[in-house]
């Protein structure tokens, strides 16, 4: 009986050590890092991979090719497609490692709706890629050769990761879109690029062998959706303003004017943003507060550093400025677009939801008539390294 078991037990141990059942020998595959999607010229769809040459991202074996390859072809769905790309692509691809997702603005326009059922639903494509639109060829932002980070896909994975520092990225992946979609109380946002340059020449070996790049994706701004429709965009500094709102913005620097054509820097070290909500008389009333602390960057006003009456006036000012703002951006997205990106939905939702139940329906409507209060608390503890800036020192020689 005990040798029986034995063998049982050895038995259940070999077949757990068989190994994948979907294993694909490396010589095989090739890594499917990016993927842009336009409006096909004869099919629906017009669906571009950006795929990587491996060995030109290694130092050790790069010859100066093109890091990655990339192949379009046009259809009715993402799903036969992204099947059918070995017609051009000699190795089985992988969608496990994408990292970014590039939509046209003109396909975002008629909706989005069918392709991200692709996307959500594929067991293959995880869901943290960088959800990208483009005013433009979506294909174009996948062919822009960048010298630091070779492939264009890295390159806007970095490049997003670290626009977070000063506040220009929503930090948007399928979830958060998908999750913000099906939201009676939210509408989706994402970021926006933009090619500033060339982009037949940005395509080419020769742009990421310059200092000064023929072409280059840059951050351009925010794109607002009602639904799964596109409807317009923030340019990048209502972008940090609204990332204010949504608690986002941990690290940055703005500049205040102190007199005429004069600034002082503010550093933000720590942002802190909550929000309340409650309906009064059948209106919704948001109260926003923002809390930050930080230190001044640099001054080139006339008051002097060393004096708590320049930190107590340099803290109103700034709080005005942020304040403005911010409720400046808060106006134009309810008056123009009308569509609640802010999430303000949800929190009507969450500490009242037996008044959010009657006002659900048409929250979009509801929200542009709300009311928003934005109060903002700066706190400066010091001036960096030094008590006097130079204009001070200069005026005592």
């Amino acid at each position: 009986m005990k040798k029986k078991r034995i063998s049982i037990v050895l038995i259940l141990n070999i077949l757990l050590l068989a190994g994948c059942w979907d294993q694909r020998d490396l010589a095989t595959i090739s890594l499917a890092i990016g993927m842009a999607v336009d409006i096909g010229d004869n099919g629906k769809y017009k669906l571009t991979i950006e795929a990587i040459n491996a060995a030109e991202l290694n130092e050790q074996t790069a010859s100066g090719n093109s890091p990655t390859v990339t192949f379009s072809l046009e259809g009715n769905t993402l799903a036969e497609l992204s099947h059918k790309m070995n017609i051009g692509f000699s190795k089985i691809l992988v969608f496990s490692h994408m990292k970014t997702v590039v939509i046209s603005k003109t396909l975002a326009e008629k909706g989005m709706l069918e392709f991200l059922d692709f996307l959500d639903r594929n067991r293959e494509i995880r869901d943290d890629f960088n959800f990208i639109l483009v005013d433009g060829k979506a294909a174009n932002v996948l062919k822009v050769l960048y010298t630091l980070q070779k492939s264009s896909s890295l390159k806007l994975t970095r490049q997003l990761k670290s626009a977070k520092l000063w506040g220009s990225d929503p930090d948007i992946r399928l979830t958060d879109f998908v999750n913000a979609f099906t939201s009676s109380g939210r509408q989706p946002v994402m970021a926006a690029v933009r090619i500033n340059g060339d982009p037949k020449k940005g395509s080419s070996v020769e742009n990421m062998q310059k200092s000064d790049p023929d072409a280059m994706v840059e951050i351009d701004s925010l794109a607002m959706f009602r639904g799964e429709k596109y409807v317009g965009t923030l340019p990048v500094e209502e972008t940090r303003d609204y990332l204010w709102t949504q608690d986002k913005v941990k690290t940055t620097i703005f500049s205040v004017p102190c007199e005429e054509d004069m600034y002082m820097a503010v550093r933000a070290t720590h942002s802190r943003t909550m929000v309340k909500g409650f309906v009064q008389n059948g209106r919704p009333h948001i109260q926003l507060h923002i809390r930050i602390e930080g230190l001044v960057n640099s001054n080139q006003c006339k008051d002097p550093l060393n004096e708590v009456s320049t930190y107590l006036k340099f803290e109103k000012l700034s709080e005005e400025y942020l304040k403005e703002r911010i409720e400046k951006m808060i106006h134009l997205v309810q008056k123009e677009y009308g569509v609640d990106i802010f999430g303000f939905g949800e929190v009507i939702e969450r500490e009242n939801p037996k008044a959010y139940k009657k006002l659900q329906e048409n929250w979009d409507e509801v929200f542009q008539e709300s009311k928003i209060d934005v109060t903002v608390d700066v706190k400066l503890r010091r001036s960096g390294l030094l008590s006097k800036g130079l204009l001070e020192r200069e005026g005592t020689k």
